[in-house]
């Protein structure tokens, strides 16, 4: 890993750190700091892997971001886990940090007015170092190719909708969390036009971690070494369904970096190429109003202590 700024970074103690790695995200990635900064992180740490689109002058550009680069291949890296390791371990020891893709918003009950800063502190006050997600497939009511993001603007409002079901919670002896989930658009897809040819990604990580020596991301963010987790759960929100859903599939297919030389990846292409895939809407799709709402619908859980720990929601 090379550092390309040379920005100072601070020593201060409860501050919270967004790790990220990215390859050609300029579509996404604006929006996405933004999220994540008005939900409280304080700063970025992020590693670039080759990106030709304008994502590394993005960044540059972000005062709240430390860029660094490598040429590696992402396909040694085990799902970019070692990478995100190194980062934790140098940029992230002692904090709480947050490690996402481009395309995931991190939400977790009530906070809209609790904020990341007060949740880590409720955490804290629990004793857990570790947050389990659901990670939720969003897409919008357009054709695919229609759906266009403005880069900065709300990934919420481009792909305001998910699957209400099926979900399946399944036990993952020997892994940690001991816990996966299969489900959403993509298994309906998959299940629809692809039968069982490839299998659909589980859809289940835990992204926020108060990091501490020895911990160690073994499978992307999907597994890690054992953390106390806390009760409280979140959601990812996840927006690959852009009109760059294509191409990508495309280019990614022709790179074969990905888990099993891109699998997931063919599947998509196959999707689009030989089955002609352009709307994701189905009478299971709902659209997003808040986090109370992925409570109610058991996507994610709250508890007593959180509830009793937040603000009373203003009423009606």
């Amino acid at each position: 890993m090379r550092r390309i700024d040379a920005r100072p970074i601070p020593d201060r103690p409860g501050e919270i750190r967004g790790v990220l790695v990215v390859r050609n995200e300029a579509l996404r990635l604006e929006s996405t700091l933004r999220h994540h900064r008005d939900l409280g992180v304080d700063r970025f740490f992020i590693l670039d892997n080759g990106s030709d689109d304008g994502t590394i002058e993005l960044l540059e550009t972000q005062p709240d971001v430390h860029l660094l680069s490598t040429t590696d291949k992402f396909s040694d890296s085990w799902g970019g886990a070692l990478w995100k390791n190194a980062l934790l371990d140098a940029y992230a020891t002692g904090h709480w940090a947050l490690t996402l893709d481009a395309d995931e918003l991190f939400v977790f009950p009530r906070y809209e007015a609790i904020g990341l800063r007060n949740f880590c502190a409720f955490l804290d006050g629990t004793g857990a170092r570790g947050v389990f997600c659901l990670m939720l497939d969003m897409y919008s009511d357009r054709p695919l190719s229609e759906t266009r993001h403005a880069p900065g603007a709300s990934l919420i409002e481009t792909c305001p909708f998910f699957d209400r079901r099926t979900y399946q919670l399944l036990r993952a002896e020997g892994l940690f969390p001991p816990m996966q989930i299969y489900g959403g658009v993509r298994e309906r897809l998959f299940r629809r036009h692809l039968g069982d040819r490839y299998r659909a990604p589980m859809i289940a990580k835990a992204p926020l971690v108060k990091w501490a020596a020895g911990d160690r991301y073994t499978a992307a963010t999907h597994h890690m070494t054992p953390v106390p987790l806390a009760d409280v759960t979140g959601v990812l929100l996840h927006f690959k369904f852009l009109s760059d859903f294509a191409s990508r599939a495309a280019i990614e297919t022709a790179r074969g970096e990905h888990y099993q030389e891109s699998v997931e990846y063919r599947a998509y292409l196959e999707l689009v190429r030989d089955h002609g895939l352009t709307d994701l809407m189905a009478d299971v799709s709902v659209r997003y109003e808040d986090s109370a709402q992925l409570v109610r619908m058991n996507m994610m859980q709250t508890t007593a202590a959180l509830e009793a720990f937040a603000p009373a929601p203003p009423p009606a």
